[in-house]
């Protein structure tokens, strides 16, 4: 039985679809662009991991924001 996603997670994960579609870019796309598995990454979007601040940091360089801009977006 998969693990229950936390709001927290379920937040950051949309705010980073969103930002990521606002760009323009597929989730395969931006997945190898961001140098990340495609399969974790949409994992990532559905709000299924508890991200370290590394990964946090990738995504937003690779988004083009900062990390606090992306925390900003999901209201954390």
């Amino acid at each position: 039985m998969p693990a229950k996603k936390s709001p927290a997670n379920q937040r950051l994960g949309k705010a980073i679809r969103s930002a990521r579609e606002l760009r323009g870019y597929t989730q395969e796309g931006f997945a190898r662009n961001a140098r990340m598995d495609r399969s974790y990454y949409g994992a990532i979007e559905r709000g299924e991991f508890n991200l370290s601040v590394d990964t946090v940091l990738k995504i937003a360089a690779a988004l083009e924001m900062t990390a606090s801009e992306l925390f900003r977006r999901a209201k954390l």
